[in-house]
């Protein structure tokens, strides 16, 4: 049986909490540049998109340098943190963190896409702006999934949060449960843009990785 050391668990949270710190600061820059908005949701064609990006893309290709770099952190967190074998229901911790790897890579994927071919279609978008349109399909489609597949990490959070045994603390859980049903149900009715939604889903692994980093302080290896 494979066992966490205390390194493990102490640079898994590091990382944790590097990559979401990151990423939230990237969402806040693409709010700031105007690619994105906190109050409303900000809907774009294609050809749209493709100009402001021309437009902008010293500024957005910089943020999004940084939200690779940000996954590349959750992405080597979550290897250091999969050998958590506390069972999750029917699954071990181990298959979350399984998930949340696939989805980071995915992201890191997606990104790596848009900063290696997005400009030469923008750099044409007037006179062949369906190329952009058909570059931009699979990042999109990435990014997408594995956003999606990153939410894995909210079933080992609260699973920690409201189990007895758990790192987190149940009234943090709680609040941060709130935050996250609040924010969807915002974005939802329409009255925030799902970037708050976003920002509070980051929170997550944020907090994660402060717990991860705290335990390993106190113990030297976990196992199941």
């Amino acid at each position: 049986m494979e066992y966490q050391t205390r390194a493990e668990i102490r640079y898994g949270g590091i990382l944790l909490i590097l990559g979401a710190l990151t990423t939230i600061m990237c969402i806040l820059l693409e709010v700031n540049a105007g690619w994105a908005s906190l109050i409303v949701e900000i809907k774009r064609t294609d050809y749209e998109a493709g100009k402001f990006l021309f437009k902008n893309w010293n500024e957005m290709s910089s943020i999004w340098n940084w939200a690779l770099f940000g996954n590349v952190f959750l992405a080597i967190a979550s290897i250091l943190l999969i050998k958590d074998t506390k069972k999750i229901g029917w699954f071990p911790s181990s298959f979350f963190w399984s998930i949340y790897l696939i989805g980071s890579a995915l992201l890191i994927v997606s990104f790596a896409i848009s900063l290696g071919s997005y400009f030469n279609a923008l750099k044409v978008i007037d006179d062949q702006p369906y190329l952009f349109e058909t570059i931009r399909g699979t990042p999109l489609y990435l990014f997408n999934v594995g956003a999606l597949f990153q939410l894995s990490v909210c079933i080992i959070y609260f699973q920690q949060g409201f189990s007895k045994q758990g790192i987190v603390s149940r009234g943090l859980a709680i609040i941060m449960l709130v935050i996250l049903i609040s924010s969807l149900v915002l974005a939802v009715l329409g009255i925030t843009s799902v970037v708050i939604f976003a920002i509070a889903c980051f929170l997550v692994p944020l907090s994660l990785g402060i717990f991860y980093t705290k335990l390993s302080l106190d113990r030297s290896e976990i196992g199941s």
